[in-house]
């Protein structure tokens, strides 16, 4: 910018001081011919007042030039015919006549008139007046030289040129210094809003006010920008770390565009490294290879994972899936479809052997009351199993008031239930509970939690064993049912819970349970928002302990 500004303020210096010098040298021009018009009018006027008795030839011309020195003189008559002439013999030159100035002279008195000659660079300029002698018109002409327009231009050349050599060192000098001048504030501005790290930026000339503006609404404007994308990528950066997920975006092993927090831990991922399961898994590289979707299992600790690669463009993308709840969940399904399968099939193959054996008569009549005693039982144990069924589908349903039970009353009123079959397997039964424990729930499903907790204390329990069951009160009340029995292992601990899993299964069927007992409690006290907790050493005992926790309102 600097130099463009100094080019045209020399540009525009120099045209001016050459159309000046063409304007003076016209002016000078001018003024030169009419000083020279003046001196002839001068001179015509000492031959009017001196010479107008001189002979009109060749001689007399010459005489009056002689006194003039140098200028010429031409003798005319009135018909423009030369009568004499100090330079020239007059009888060898043409009518005059036609002249300008000749022609003016004839008609009004006097004629001027300048003639230039481009070959000889310079002008001629003639004067010529009208006098009468002897009542006889005839005319004075005086000619002299003057410089033509183009040499005074030329006589004045070298002096402009030295103006301009001074022109263009000023021209520099003031350009540099005006420039400097005028640039410096806005290179000290542009640094300023350059460095301002988007504070405003200020200016103490009123000139820049609009520029400083424009930059300060720039900067906000942009700082705006920034923020918002900032927001954005922290907004992206937290949804993507926060994903139970793992995802990762990638164009190859080495070159990962997008990594979150949870795939970086299961994969083992630091930056600026590659992938090592991309080419450590041969079946995984295999399927980078092919570019074609797919998923893969995988696990890793003790979790199982489901990895699936999208391949796209510009960019491919793995998802990584914790599947250990799905598969523990189709697990549990499975072992539903066996025990079910099994629980049902005990009973109904019992019941047809008997009934095919009574169809074909083959059972003596004096054994015919066991067997229908048989029948009846396993006609029984299969319709408590769907109740059972029923009853743990419907928890979910579930959807009738709560309200305040009296639950030292319900565990008095269970325990004498329970007296034949402790009774029967021997066992020593403690119950301690506080008066006047009351929880918000409703009778049915305290009566459910206890019958299972209890008939499990009973079912798992050694011969001569002892079983307790201790409630005590406060803000939130515990219930606790402990038993002497077989005991869980702590693998088996997690699964217990589980529909249709029984920890000991030569007991399973045979005392009458399913499986669904501990399911069910778990269920209703996870609906109830109650902590449920179990401790237990294989071949000491089991406690079961239910916090009674308020609902938060």
């Amino acid at each position: 910018m600097r130099k463009r500004i100094l080019l045209v303020t020399l540009l525009v210096s120099v045209l001016g001081i050459v159309l000046l010098s063409v304007l003076f040298s016209d002016v000078f021009y001018r003024q030169s011919i009419e000083a020279v018009n003046g001196q002839l009018q001068i001179y015509m006027d000492v031959y009017a007042a001196e010479r107008q008795d001189a002979p009109l030839d060749g001689a007399g011309a010459e005489a009056f030039a002689a006194e003039l020195r140098g200028v010429r003189v031409t003798f005319l008559s009135a018909d423009g015919a030369v009568l004499g002439d100090s330079e020239a013999d007059a009888s060898a030159m043409e009518n005059h006549a036609s002249r300008e100035e000749v022609a003016e002279a004839l008609a009004s008195g006097e004629g001027f008139a300048v003639r230039d000659s481009a070959t000889l660079g310079y002008d001629s300029v003639y004067y010529c007046r009208a006098f009468e002698r002897e009542g006889q018109t005839y005319l004075v002409r005086l000619a002299t030289q003057a410089d033509s327009g183009i040499a005074i231009f030329v006589d004045a050349l070298p002096t402009v040129l030295l103006l301009l050599a001074v022109d263009i060192l000023v021209c520099l000098l003031v350009a540099w210094l005006a420039t400097s001048f005028i640039l410096r504030p806005v290179e000290k501005l542009t640094r300023a809003a350059a460095s301002s790290g988007g504070k405003e930026v200020h200016t103490s000339y009123p000139e820049l006010q609009p520029l400083a503006k424009m930059m300060n609404d720039m900067n906000a404007e942009i700082g705006a920008q920034l923020a918002r994308i900032r927001e954005d990528r922290s907004i992206e950066k937290l949804v993507l770390n926060s994903m139970e997920h793992g995802i990762v975006i990638f164009r190859s092993d080495e070159d990962v565009l997008l990594i979150n927090r949870t795939a970086r831990y299961l994969l083992g991922y630091e930056k600026n490294e590659p992938i090592a399961c991309f080419t450590e898994d041969a079946e995984i590289a295999a399927v980078l290879a092919a570019g074609e979707p797919a998923a893969l299992a995988r696990r890793i600790g003790e979790r199982e994972y489901s990895f699936r690669f999208t391949f796209e463009k510009p960019a491919n993308v793995l998802l990584i899936t914790d599947m250990t709840d799905i598969m523990a969940a189709a697990r549990s399904k499975n072992d539903f479809i066996a025990n079910v399968t099994h629980e049902m099939n005990t009973p109904l193959t019992s019941i047809r052997g008997f009934a095919e054996l009574i169809g074909a008569g083959a059972i003596p009549p004096e054994k015919l009351a066991g067997v229908a005693d048989t029948i009846i039982r396993q006609s029984d144990r299969l319709s408590r199993l769907i109740r059972s069924i029923i009853n743990f589908s419907a928890i979910d349903s579930d959807d009738l008031p709560d309200y305040e039970v009296d639950l030292t009353e319900v565990v008095r009123e269970l325990a004498g239930n329970f007296e034949p079959s402790l009774r029967q397997k021997g066992i020593s039964f403690t119950l301690e509970a506080e008066e006047g424990v009351k929880v918000l729930s409703r009778r049915e499903r305290l009566v459910e939690i206890l019958n299972n907790l209890i008939s499990n204390g009973i079912r798992y329990n050694k011969e001569g064993g002892s079983l307790a069951v201790r409630l005590a009160g406060g803000a939130s009340p515990v219930l606790s049912v402990s038993d002497t029995g077989i005991g869980i292992s702590k693998e088996n601990q997690s699964r217990i819970f589980d529909r249709f899993y029984t920890v000991d299964k030569s007991h399973n069927g045979g005392g009458g349970g399913f499986g669904l007992g501990l399911a069910t409690v778990k269920k209703l006290c996870r609906r109830a928002g109650w902590k449920l907790s179990v401790e237990s050493e294989e071949g000491v005992g089991t406690t079961f302990t239910i916090e009674f926790c308020p609902k938060k309102q």
